[in-house]
């Protein structure tokens, strides 16, 4: 029995994603197809890989759990083949700083189809506040770096400007008197800093009500309805909701979202994933304003708080 190896690919970005749609706009086909490749898949292999309710991926099965790790390999391998009869595979190893919230987005997604166009690449993700991100990238610690900006700080080149809005869970309202429960990322933030700037301005008392390291613990805290959080409009999805100007809260300033190589990344794999991962920004929904070719800014004293 041979494997199938569109079977395994499909399988892999579902394990990765938890999410047929996601894996079947990846693989650029439909879900039924992709339906179709994994019940292929157990077939072959006997037993079922994933856990799904009426539809979603719930997990993998202890099964699709020890799958993914041949999978992998098989897929690497064959990759690695492929791309070793063209001249012009693209090769070396990146270093990337990216923010917390990028996995808020399809980021997994967009690095799995990197990688399997370019599967010679090797890569070291970090995710972090963008304020560390800067410093980090300044000191060549990232051969490139996302990370967030106030509008025209000119700390790298511009790949989209987002407006951030006040979100929270379903059942939570805001006490237009009283201190403002607040969901926070940690310190370095832009969205921290624009909450708290904003809550100062208006002379509003807040206090933090929880602090997170992931995205992922920020949404939960939010949908539980511990406090009222900032957020890119983009990041907005339901059960979450944005709270508008009746909710009494101030007004909050839009942000770039930039990238900057470091000092010593002059190297084409560096500029191809700078480019690759831009394109994945710019399309995810949000308008994406004129390119600025802007370098990076190494006068440490002026590094925004972001």
């Amino acid at each position: 029995m041979n494997f199938d190896i569109d079977c395994l690919r499909t399988f892999l970005i579902i394990a990765d994603t938890m999410s047929f749609s996601r894996a079947a706009e990846s693989v650029g086909r439909t879900q039924s197809t992709v339906s179709q490749q994994i019940n292929k898949l157990e077939a072959q292999v006997g037993k079922s890989v994933l856990e799904r309710r009426k539809g979603r991926v719930l997990e993998l099965t202890s099964e699709g759990t020890k799958l993914v790790q041949y999978a992998r390999r098989i897929l690497q391998l064959n990759d690695e083949a492929f791309g070793s009869m063209s001249d012009a595979a693209l090769t070396g190893f990146v270093k990337l700083g990216v923010p917390l919230d990028f996995f808020g987005r399809d980021f997994t997604a967009w690095l799995t189809a990197f990688k399997r166009s370019h599967p010679m690449v090797g890569l070291e993700v970090e995710a972090n506040q963008s304020e560390n991100l800067l410093k980090r990238t300044e000191r060549s610690e990232f051969d490139l770096a996302f990370f967030k900006q106030d509008a025209g700080a000119s700390h790298g080149t511009v790949v989209l400007k987002e407006q951030l809005v006040w979100v929270s869970g379903p059942s939570f309202v805001p006490e237009r008197e009283g201190s403002l429960p607040l969901i926070l990322f940690p310190e370095g933030c832009a969205y921290r800093r624009s909450a708290q700037t904003a809550m100062k301005r208006e002379g509003r008392t807040w206090h933090r009500s929880f602090v997170g390291p992931s995205f992922e613990c920020l949404r939960a805290a939010t949908i539980e309805g511990m406090g009222a959080t900032v957020l890119a409009r983009a990041l907005v999805e339901a059960p979450l909701r944005v709270l508008g100007p009746r909710s009494g809260l101030p007004p909050l300033p839009s942000v770039e979202v930039v990238y900057a190589y470091g000092r010593r990344a002059n190297s084409r794999v560096v500029s191809e994933l700078a480019l690759f991962l831009a394109d994945c920004l710019s399309n995810s929904g949000v308008s994406r304003p004129p390119q600025r070719p802007l370098q990076l800014s190494r006068a440490r004293n002026t590094a925004a708080r972001l």
